[in-house]
C-alpha cells in the first residue's frame, strides 16, 4: 500500500511540457517624415469638379477625385486637384 501511494504522488509530480508563446516582433518608433506641401498644385474649383464628374458619368464611368493636402490658416486640409474617370464596379457581387 505504501508503494501505491508513492507511485501516485510521483505520477502527479511530473508536468506536461509547456508550450512557449510565439515570439512577438518588437517595433521601433516610426521614422519622422516631414509633410511636404507643394504650393504649385492648384485646387480645382467647384464648377470644374462638377463638370469633370458629369463628363465621367456621360461616358458611363465613375468619377474618382485625386486629393492633395494644403495648409490653410495654419491647418492641413484636403483639396481636390484632379478627377479621374474609372470603370464602374460590376454589380455581380
Amino acid at each position: 500500500m505504501r508503494y501505491l501511494i508513492v507511485l501516485l504522488l510521483a505520477g502527479c509530480a511530473t508536468q506536461a511540457p509547456r508550450l512557449e508563446a510565439p515570439v512577438q516582433p518588437t517595433y521601433t518608433n516610426p521614422p519622422i517624415v516631414p509633410v511636404k506641401v507643394d504650393p504649385q498644385v492648384q485646387q480645382m474649383s467647384r464648377n470644374e469638379v462638377i463638370q469633370a464628374s458629369m463628363e465621367c458619368e456621360a461616358g458611363n464611368m465613375r468619377a474618382v477625385p485625386v486629393m492633395s493636402k494644403r495648409v490653410v490658416s495654419g491647418f492641413m486640409t484636403d483639396i481636390i486637384i484632379d478627377v479621374q474617370c474609372m470603370p464602374k464596379r460590376s454589380s455581380m457581387f
